[in-house]
């Protein structure tokens, strides 16, 4: 099972949105992640007043980065919509819009980062892995919390602490969690988790509305 993913540069940064609020923010994780390269837990301490601060305000995300995604790889309708990616692949920051009464595979991240919703009410599921992962194919989960998410919520994710978890819509409408992650997250292979059986697999999300470098690689290869 892969647990890294090195993934190639890209030519420069891309940005999914045109919006003075993200760029504005972009600018100060990136300030803030270099002068904390080497304690990510003062990295996500001075980002989340920044981070709350984006949450709050309503009108830079464009509707079509809130709407669900029929044809998406996590199911459930669940539309992961890429808003901005560094060149060299080590940020991502991305809306995550689940369907009513659908919840997302249990997953991990394998990134440090913040999660805040941005709309609509989630019921979050957070878990511990106790197997030592010698076993292919096997894992053993705990539940450590179970916790109601109100819009302006925010959870951090350091691993192995709060990094594998599933999410559940419980408003009438879709909610919609902005992610700001320290990889590529729709591109790196990740972990799934089905702890009904003790089972575990190797996965990659992809984005709703952005191709991975990689499975466009592999396809002209195909093609060729």
């Amino acid at each position: 099972m892969t647990n890294q993913t090195i993934l190639e540069p890209l030519p420069e940064d891309q940005w999914f949105i045109e919006s003075q609020e993200l760029r504005s923010f972009v600018a100060t994780v990136r300030e803030i992640s270099v002068r904390t390269a080497d304690d990510r837990s003062q990295t996500l301490a001075r980002l989340e007043p920044f981070f709350q601060e984006l949450l709050a305000q309503q009108e830079w995300l464009p509707e079509q980065f809130a709407q669900v995604n029929p044809e998406s790889r996590m199911g459930g309708g669940i539309g992961q919509w890429l808003l901005y990616r560094a060149k060299d692949r080590s940020l991502s920051i991305f809306s995550l819009v689940i369907p009513p009464g659908s919840t997302t595979p249990v997953h991990d991240h394998l990134a440090w980062g913040l999660i805040g919703l941005y709309r609509g009410n989630q019921k979050e599921t957070v878990y511990r892995r106790v197997d030592n992962g010698s076993l292919a194919g096997h894992a053993q989960l705990q539940i450590t919390e179970v916790r109601s998410l109100q819009p302006g919520d925010i959870y951090s994710l350091l691993p192995p602490d709060g990094d594998i978890h599933a999410v559940t819509t419980t408003s009438q409408s879709a909610s919609v969690s902005i992610h700001l992650l320290g990889n590529d997250t729709g591109c790196v292979w990740r972990h799934q988790f089905i702890p009904e059986v003790d089972s575990v697999k190797s996965f990659r999300s992809g984005y709703s509305n952005a191709p991975c470098k990689e499975e466009e690689e592999k396809e002209n290869a195909q093609i060729r």
